[in-house]
């Protein structure tokens, strides 16, 4: 059951309407004779505490949003396809994905790398809205809603500009709203570390001001979401005291593994103990699809991506996972049948026998030689026929677990910055493997880089830019016969519809595009 969905995503619509309705109500005449309005402020546009959560809904929504300006923003296309775990599949169904698969395909016009930039811009603004207005708002009515507001517009603004920075590199840093015929419009790119330093303070904020898990509603961002990328951002800098600081400080909240490594990803445990930040779908608030002209989605489009087209189940085979992939997993894994679907797989789907497949295909007839399908976000038949709209999927997707916490802090241990990084890494692969399996990996570097690989596989926010900031990009990418340049690949370029409205020269271009 989804029932707090009431207050959350509220369109950006909805802040638009209450100004547009502010304005429309006045008598003609005066509005004729008074000095236009020029400047949105808590006065003359926002009477009422709802008015500020909703303008907080409007903050969270650009999560949802994985059809953006006509082009797809999937996670898993900048992160998993860009990666060695998964492949387009549709190249000729599919050319936009496609352009993924390869490093030299992916230019400063593609409409997708624009999408994902304005996506989190978009956030970003609703933010920076967001918090000027609970600063000024005069009216609040119930106690430490200010501050709730605060910090949650100042996680998601700091977890917009992690995703910016870990795809784009430096960008432009905005911290006030553009309010005013006055405001800047433009700004040049600021360096890495200076984008980290905004990224830190922000979540530093929201710590403070942010409740912990089960002191607020499950889908809103809580002190431990804020630490939790808190520490991955001080991760993708070296800084290892910090991430041991941090992840330490996590394991105090009352977190912890799903007995079954599959619970994490079932319809009936969204919001399980091992969740600290998910982006919440729920299906059939709108008519539509999520491949509208605006994004008005609520529910996710994953599954019609990522599955065959089977008798009654339509999905488009896309978003596959490469079969060096799913056998880089011990078949004594437990996470690997609940990562994949493999042809012959009697928990496909209860329907399969009803449908005449019995037992399971015996191979999925895919162009690219992949005999596999992405569990994580499946649905069953039963479950797609109870849609309300057959686009909009209610699965959650995962934006931080528990288990990439314990990594997080096994990782930074084995790096000098202390703790007890074993126990960390114990908990993972004792789950995984079960205790004592001589299957599992030993604790050091690789075995650490090779659980992050198992444990987040397809879940599209982590692998490409884990080999990155690894510096083991141009191996595995070669390895799977992909050609990746140093010093060109490792950042997405910059849009050019973006460059090309700005004044000239001022937003610079990455290297090599």
């Amino acid at each position: 059951m989804k029932e707090f969905y009431q207050l959350k995503y509220i369109k950006a619509g909805v802040v638009i309407v209450m100004i547009m309705t502010t304005i429309m109500s006045c008598n003609t005449d005066d509005f004729l004779e008074k000095e236009p309005v020029t400047e949105i402020t808590a006065e003359n546009a926002f009477t009422r505490e709802k008015d500020v959560l909703a303008s907080l809904s409007a903050v969270y929504d650009p999560l949802q949003w994985q059809f953006v300006n006509g082009s797809h923003t999937f996670p898993q296309m900048f992160q998993s396809i860009r990666s060695d775990d998964e492949h387009s599949q549709q190249a000729a169904f599919w050319a936009i994905g496609a352009n993924f698969d390869q490093f030299n395909t992916i230019l400063p016009n593609n409409a997708s790398v624009a999408g994902v930039w304005s996506k989190w811009y978009q956030g970003i603004a609703r933010a920076n809205f967001t918090i000027k207005l609970a600063n000024e708002f005069p009216r609040f009515e119930t106690e430490g809603i200010k501050d709730r507001i605060i910090g949650e517009a100042k996680f998601l603004r700091g977890l917009y500009y992690f995703e910016l920075v870990r795809l784009f590199g430096g960008v432009p840093i905005f911290t006030e709203p553009v309010i005013t015929t006055e405001d800047e419009l433009f700004k040049p790119r600021s360096t890495v570390a200076q984008v980290y330093e905004q990224i830190e303070e922000d979540l530093r904020d929201a710590v403070q001001l942010l409740p912990r898990k089960g002191e607020t509603d499950v889908w809103r961002a809580t002190s431990g979401a804020a630490l939790g990328i808190l520490a991955k951002a001080h991760l993708y800098q070296k800084e290892y005291p910090e991430v041991v600081q941090y992840t330490e400080e996590i394991m105090t909240h009352g977190y912890a593994l799903e007995e079954n490594f599959g619970d994490n990803f079932k319809l009936n445990n969204e919001f399980g103990k091992e969740s600290l930040f998910e982006i919440n779908y729920v299906d059939g608030l709108v008519g539509g699809g999520f491949e509208t002209p605006t994004p008005i989605q609520e529910g996710s489009g994953s599954w019609k991506f990522m599955f065959m087209f089977i008798d009654s189940y339509e999905s488009f085979g896309n978003m596959l996972p490469r079969r060096s992939l799913v056998e880089f997993f011990d078949d004594s894994d437990t996470r690997k049948e609940a990562t994949f679907i493999l042809p012959g797989s009697r928990t496909f789907s209860p329907g399969l026998e009803a449908r005449g497949w019995d037992p399971a295909p015996a191979s999925f007839p895919f162009a690219i030689g992949n005999d596999a399908m992405s569990r994580k976000y499946f649905l069953t038949f039963e479950e797609v026929e109870g849609l309300l709209s057959p686009f909009q999927s209610p699965l959650n997707e995962k934006v931080l677990r528990y288990a990439d916490v314990l990594l997080m802090h096994a990782e930074a241990s084995l790096m000098g910055g202390g703790g007890d990084g074993a126990n960390s890494f114990q908990q993972v692969i004792d789950r995984a493997y079960g205790p004592g399996n001589p299957a599992a990996p030993a604790y050091d570097l690789q075995g650490v880089k090779d659980e992050r690989r198992r444990e987040l596989a397809t879940e599209g926010w982590n692998r490409f830019t884990d080999l990155v900031r690894w510096g083991d990009a141009k191996q595995a990418l070669d390895a799977v016969g992909k050609t990746f340049t140093v010093d060109r690949d490792e950042l997405l370029p910059i849009p050019s519809v973006e460059i090309a409205i700005y004044p000239p020269g001022m937003l610079q271009q990455n290297l090599g595009y």
